[in-house]
């Protein structure tokens, strides 16, 4: 029977910090999307327009707005509130929001193919570039001793491990939905003192995952190191009863 790997113990984590550019993929790639979309008529060209709209807003207020989950759960509600007021006034006779909403569906917008790559194409060249510009200056490096921040070959900054709580945090909603993004927080070992913020690492939950590994690694290695410790410790000759048998009295005398 054949004998299963034993699983790859991770030694360090490499990952990257962004600035909130890097938020700006989905309309980039909706351009790309919804071209042939476009120039074959598959879709009409008012709903292609709504598509890209609500896009290029999301977007915005990704960038824009840094909106927790309780303050997301709170205008969600108050949304919601709005909502049922104005159905409730339209069947009180109050027409002013069924004007409004009439107005903007005259409004008859038309999505163009074209602008779409207009705006996309820069945007990926960009963004391209700000890719490279972050593999360059804002590498992280998580080992079992150091948290290294590198910056175009040399490093930048070191701060040695020993204890300390990594904890996760997600300051922004919609962040979190365009990228899975949050920020990396680094206590000391109260857990009360920040020592670093590292902002807008995207995939955070699969990045804490692995540094997780890391953490768990090191924890059964020193428990492993003890533990072989304390059974030497026992099995040595000089701790056993003969040992203690032959060695000298205590001279009294000396007190």
């Amino acid at each position: 029977m054949a004998k299963k790997k034993a699983p790859k113990v991770r030694h360090e984590v490499t990952f990257y910090t962004y600035p909130k550019f890097i938020f700006t993929w989905p309309l980039i790639m909706m351009g790309f999307l919804l071209w042939p979309s476009a120039h074959y008529q598959w879709i009409s060209h008012e709903a292609l327009a709504w598509i890209w709209g609500m896009t290029l807003l999301l977007v915005l207020i990704t960038m824009g707005l840094d909106i927790n989950r309780n303050y997301t759960i709170f205008w969600l509600i108050v949304l919601a509130a709005v909502w049922l007021m104005i159905l409730w006034l339209g069947e009180k006779g109050v027409t002013l929001f069924a004007d409004i909403y009439h107005f903007f569906c005259k409004l008859d917008p038309q999505y163009s193919a074209n602008l779409g790559l207009v705006v996309s194409i820069p945007l990926l060249v960009l963004y391209a570039i700000m890719w490279v510009y972050t593999r360059v200056n804002c590498k992280w490096r998580i080992t079992h001793n150091e948290f290294e921040h590198y910056q175009f070959g040399r490093m930048d900054d070191s701060l040695a491990r020993g204890a300390k709580r990594i904890r996760t945090s997600y300051p922004d909603f919609f962040e979190l939905i365009v990228c899975l993004a949050g920020d990396l927080v680094i206590y000391d070992a109260t857990g009360r003192r920040v020592l670093r913020r590292i902002e807008h690492v995207p995939l955070l939950p699969l990045l804490k995952r692995r540094i997780n590994s890391i953490l768990e690694t090191t924890s059964v290695t020193t428990e492993e190191i003890v533990e072989d410790e304390m059974e030497e410790a026992d099995e040595s000759p000089e701790s056993g009863p003969e040992a203690q048998s032959e060695r000298p009295p205590d001279d009294d005398r000396s007190l």
